[in-house]
């Protein structure tokens, strides 16, 4: 079962079934944040899928800084970026979201495993910010991270999974 990262500032962690389903790669994938939990590890998920998913988030490696949101406060950057790419809250936002590529700071696969969770990447030259909260979006945690710590680690469970895909279509 790899583990890539430290799971008390950010990991990601994947475990292959023992009968995967061919190139459907079932199995269970988590991340860690802060030394939490993120994701149903026990619930299972196509890891084909997560591989997919997680293509779409490293597309936006390297682009996780805005000068819009240094020196804000963690759960107003939260409240604004889900409001904007979730549509939770009444906001005038959606237009912005879309010129600056908000979705950018969406680190979480859109996968059932992590269903009820939100996780935001936010980076400076200097430091990293990953802000986060779990359903019904209440308690806004913060977890500080190196600048490109969060996608490199994304990147080797990526490129876990890409190795793990290629053996099973085969």
């Amino acid at each position: 079962m790899p583990l890539f990262g430290d799971k008390l500032r950010f990991a990601a962690e994947s475990d292959l079934a023992s009968d995967p389903g061919g190139p459907w790669m079932f199995g269970r994938l988590r991340f860690w944040c802060g030394g939490l939990t993120v994701g149903d590890f026990d619930l299972g998920t196509s890891l084909r899928d997560a591989l997919f998913q997680l293509e779409t988030v490293e597309r936006y490696c390297r682009r996780r800084q805005s000068v819009r949101f240094a020196g804000t406060a963690a759960v107003q950057v939260f409240h604004l970026l889900d409001a904007a790419l979730y549509g939770k809250w009444d906001i005038d936002n959606h237009m912005l979201a879309e010129q600056e590529e908000w979705a950018r700071f969406n680190v979480l696969p859109d996968l059932d495993v992590f269903e009820g969770w939100k996780v935001f990447l936010l980076e400076t030259p200097t430091a990293g910010r990953l802000i986060l909260s779990p359903a019904p979006y209440e308690a806004v945690g913060e977890v500080a991270v190196a600048p490109g710590e969060v996608d490199s680690v994304l990147r080797l469970e990526t490129d876990y999974l890409r190795q793990q895909y290629a053996i099973l279509t085969r």
